[in-house]
């Protein structure tokens, strides 16, 4: 059925009193579930999004080691209470060069970015791969900016899938270009303070980038002891 050019919309009499809750925010959401897992203790996510690219994440973080408990929101339906265990400087589990630990991150672009930079700080081998849309999407400027820190991370045309060797906390300075993603910066400040990072930011706006913004008041108002 066609819709009509124009829908006349007619203004309410009177101001309305009423109370909605509205769905979760899929970037907000998977920057909290890292630094929850970074955290010490129990962290609690309240008003979480429960879309494709959260559920990736979730699921990504518990084959990693960790207990995440999932509950429905009563006033909104999009949304879920999720009950993160964080271990600090711990990631319970990781591979062998043999034999890497396999994550699957879909077309979660938040997902593979932020687990990139966040397997750096592992004691094992993983393997970061996703349908073939995310392998075709970019990806070097986190990679440069991660080696230039010290990691090993194996890829062929500096895209997904990529295989990291986690080898901890390592105290180290780079820069990152944010021309194709503010991603690669959020991913980066997210790990910085257990890793010990400086990170320089290049490209429009820098560290005034919106998304950029986001993670760095997402950092500062997190606790870290859960």
């Amino acid at each position: 059925m066609p819709l009509p050019d124009l829908i006349e919309i007619v203004p309410l009499g009177a101001t309305p009193e009423v109370e909605i809750t509205v769905p979760g925010s899929k970037s907000i959401t998977n920057r909290a579930l890292i630094l929850a897992a970074l955290a010490e203790g129990d962290v609690t996510l309240e008003g979480a999004l429960w879309s494709e690219d959260t559920q990736v994440m979730v699921e990504a973080l518990r084959r990693l080691g960790y207990t995440i408990g999932v509950r429905p929101d009563a006033g909104e339906p999009g949304n879920r209470t999720l009950g993160v265990t964080g271990l600090g400087q711990v990631i319970p589990a990781g591979g062998t060069t043999k034999q890497p630990l396999e994550l699957f991150v879909g077309n979660a672009g938040t997902a593979a970015r932020f687990l990139t930079a966040f397997l750096c700080l592992g004691q094992g081998v993983y393997r970061l791969a996703g349908v073939p849309r995310m392998h075709e999407r970019p990806q070097a400027a986190l990679l440069y900016a991660l080696r230039e820190l010290g990691y090993r991370i194996d890829s062929e045309g500096d895209k997904l899938p990529v295989t990291i060797h986690g080898s901890g906390p390592s105290a180290g300075s780079c820069r990152v270009d944010i021309g194709e993603s503010s991603q690669f910066a959020s991913a980066l400040l997210l790990c910085a303070g257990l890793g010990q990072w400086q990170i320089g930011i290049d490209g429009e706006s820098g560290a005034e980038s919106p998304y950029v913004a986001m993670t760095t008041g997402l950092i500062e108002a997190f606790p870290s002891d859960g």
